[in-house]
């Protein structure tokens, strides 16, 4: 029987093995990597659709805000000729 044979093959499934162990590693951090990219990602574009949302709601109350003095005005106007 060829002993070195058997060694060189028992060393190449070895050498296989550790290989796939180490790519399945590595897919795994990619993996994580990848979905706290997202997640990071998520957050920000939350964070702009909140500053967004604020920044909107500033707008409606100043223009809701500048009708009411507006409405006001002219009452203030057309209510002075009646007195």
């Amino acid at each position: 029987m060829n002993t070195t044979s058997l060694t060189a093959g028992s060393a190449q499934q070895s050498q296989a093995t550790a290989i796939r162990a180490q790519a399945r590693q590595l897919r795994e951090r990619l993996a994580r990597r990848a979905g706290l990219a997202l997640l990071a990602w998520s957050r920000r574009q939350e964070e702009g659709r909140t500053t967004d949302a604020v920044t909107l709601r500033r707008q409606t109350e100043q223009d809701a805000t500048r009708a009411r003095d507006e409405q006001y005005r002219r009452l203030a106007l057309g209510g002075a000729g009646l007195i």
